[in-house]
């Protein structure tokens, strides 16, 4: 299978006192960086920024704080380097950079943020004349300590050399251990490689909401007002956390297509089909698989919603209707509602949909391939709600596809439970083997007024 990485941002906060550390550090960072790329999957990118004070000297104290407050925070690992100085404190300004860099940083360790710290202290001569930079960098030592936050001692520029090529392999290898999302997700998100150049690895294709639902007093005009394609406000929310999940395993090789761009290409790629009752080339795609899919979606029509069929794991093989109770949530919860303009009050409630997630690969390629099988992937729910709840699965219910680590070209396929309260997806849970009368339950009047009661007294 192809090979994922993840991307951690180094900051290396050091004054001017230690440019040969400083220099040491960025070539330890590449070098260890392009060792754990391909052992760990994990490459390292040092976190840089321009004209700062005092290459502009005219921000403010809160333009510089907040500069420093984002770059700081979206590190993963923070290295501080000190010698004798703790960085120059520019004309009308309070501190320097590097003191608050590492008030930024220590903050966000003691408030169990993550991120790696790793402190170094070039070795002070005894000075029974201490100047005001000095007394501060003693002091910082001092307050490390009190606080039991972990720092070392040096030498000479060698000897930090060494220390910090050692920590910083080790902070790594534990940061792989303890990723355990990284590694569930890894599980789920495999991706084969055909053997010639096919860009992007991974094509999410989506539909755009189709003109008959356009309430326009001249559809004819829609498109004139827009840079693409209208999209469901549920499909939108669902390509964020799939974005977010891919990124999360250092995946970028991938792009969003609607159904209306689709690249001619698109055989020589991995795919993920998102809303298949929506979606025609999903459901032609999902039919290579119909041997041994244990789902199947009928579009939606004039005269009925889109109908989801769900098979059964035991001997019997039968298909049962999973119906969606979501529009009998809605019902009971906005038939005294007006109409009009949305408002606060239409997002306060509850209601539930069924979804899918799967996985296949794709023995019908018949080209050749650089690595393992293409995949392709579906993503649906019955309604718009169900779409969004099984992004929110993959993002939030990753423990699920620990089972298929080392297994690459396993299916997987999940029949979810979406519910939605509030304004959020607050759980899916899955129900793939549930019996036939919890479905019949769950779409009861009598269940669902229960669960909007119950709901109404949080």
């Amino acid at each position: 299978m192809t090979q994922t990485y993840q991307t951690l941002k180094v900051f290396i906060s050091s004054p001017g006192d230690v440019k040969g550390e400083r220099d040491i550090a960025e070539s330890v960072v590449r070098d260890v960086s392009d060792t754990c790329r391909e052992a760990l999957g994990i490459s390292l990118e040092i976190a840089r920024w321009e004209k700062l004070p005092p290459e502009t000297p005219n921000l403010s104290e809160e333009q510089i704080q907040d500069i420093i407050n984002r770059k700081v925070r979206e590190c993963n690992v923070f290295i501080l380097i000190l010698y004798k100085r703790y960085g120059t404190v520019a004309a009308g300004q309070k501190k320097s950079n590097t003191e608050r860099e590492v008030e930024i940083a220590v903050d966000m360790l003691l408030s169990k943020r993550q991120i790696m710290f790793l402190s170094y202290f070039r070795d002070l001569p005894e000075n029974a004349d201490l100047g005001l930079q000095e007394k501060k960098v003693r002091k910082l030592r001092r307050e490390l300590d009190a606080k039991m936050i972990w720092f070392r001692p040096y030498a000479t520029p060698d000897v930090f050399r060494e220390l910090l090529t050692h920590d910083l392999y080790k902070t790594i290898l534990n940061y792989r251990l303890s990723t355990s999302k990284h590694k569930a997700l890894s599980a789920f998100w495999q991706f084969g490689m055909v053997d010639r150049d096919a860009h992007p690895r991974l094509a999410v294709v989506y539909p755009p909401v189709d003109r008959e639902f356009m309430r326009e007093e001249n559809p004819d005009m829609f498109w004139c007002k827009r840079l693409v394609p209208h999209i469901v406000f549920e499909d939108f929310k669902a390509l964020q956390k799939i974005e977010k999940s891919l990124r999360m395993i250092g995946f970028r090789d991938f792009k969003f297509y609607n159904t209306s761009n689709v690249p001619s290409d698109i055989r020589e790629m991995n795919r993920l089909w998102v809303c298949i009752p929506r979606n025609s080339r999903a459901r032609q795609q999902a039919a290579l698989y119909a041997k041994v899919s244990r789902f199947k979606f009928e579009p939606r029509t004039r005269r009925s919603e889109a109908k989801l069929f769900w098979r059964s794991s035991d001997k019997s093989n039968t298909w049962r209707h999973i119906q969606s109770p979501l529009a009998k949530y809605l019902y009971e919860q906005r038939k005294s509602e007006p109409g009009g303009e949305w408002d606060g009050r239409k997002g306060k409630i509850v209601a539930k949909d069924f979804a899918i997630i799967s996985r296949f690969s794709d023995v019908t390629h018949k080209g050749s391939m650089a690595e393992g099988t293409l995949k392709d992937y579906f993503l649906a729910g019955i309604r718009g709600l169900g779409t969004w709840g099984a992004a929110w699965f993959i993002d939030r219910r990753y423990d699920a596809f620990r089972q298929y680590e080392n297994k690459d070209d396993e299916s997987i396929q999940f029949l979810l439970e979406v519910t939605y309260g509030d304004e959020r997806i607050f759980n899916v849970r899955v129900v793939s083997d549930e019996p036939p009368s919890y479905f019949e339950e769950e779409n009861s009047l009598r269940q669902i007024r229960k669960n909007i009661s119950e709901h109404s007294k949080r």
